[in-house]
């Protein structure tokens, strides 16, 4: 009775990992170490460029980069990179009509969410890149790092 729940359980554990990574909303389970300050970042695939602190200020100042933020809206409202869209990860169907124009627009796309925990920013990431577009970077550290490091903040919800 014993070994049957175990390998019941142990069979169960096994499926979801399988699912989870064949899920184009799967959860990483590995991480990696990003910079020296070997803080832990999801993986990122191979086609989308990771973006960091330094990066996303500079493109920001320079206004080369559109940026979106992959947060739920009432993470957005609170606080965002100015000038970002909102495109939350689970709501990308409903959202990404809206702003297609100015995403087209773009020379340079530049993805964030909440942190290096956060993996939305990839899920809407690899959705652009099924639209095509292929100037797609993810910002890893996200909107936590930015507003730490006193970078600009808006508030509010978009227009």
């Amino acid at each position: 009775m014993i070994v049957g729940a175990l390998a019941l359980v142990i069979g169960s554990a096994a499926l979801g990992v399988v699912v989870n990574e064949i899920s184009p909303r799967g959860i990483p389970l590995l991480f990696t170490t990003a910079g020296a300050d070997s803080t832990p970042t999801p993986t990122l695939p191979k086609e989308i460029r990771g973006v960091d602190l330094r990066d996303a200020l500079s493109a920001f100042d320079e206004q080369t980069a559109l940026f979106l933020d992959a947060r739920p809206p009432e993470d957005y409202a609170e606080g965002h990179v100015p000038g970002a869209l909102s495109l939350p990860a689970y709501e990308f169907d409903d959202y990404f009509p809206e702003i297609a124009d100015r995403v087209e627009e773009a020379s340079r796309i530049i993805v964030y969410c909440d942190g290096v925990e956060c993996s939305d920013s990839i899920h809407v990431a690899e959705r652009l890149l099924e639209y095509g577009f292929s100037h797609v970077s993810v910002f890893e550290s996200g909107w936590r790092a930015w507003a730490e490091s006193g970078g600009p903040v808006e508030e509010g919800a978009e227009p």
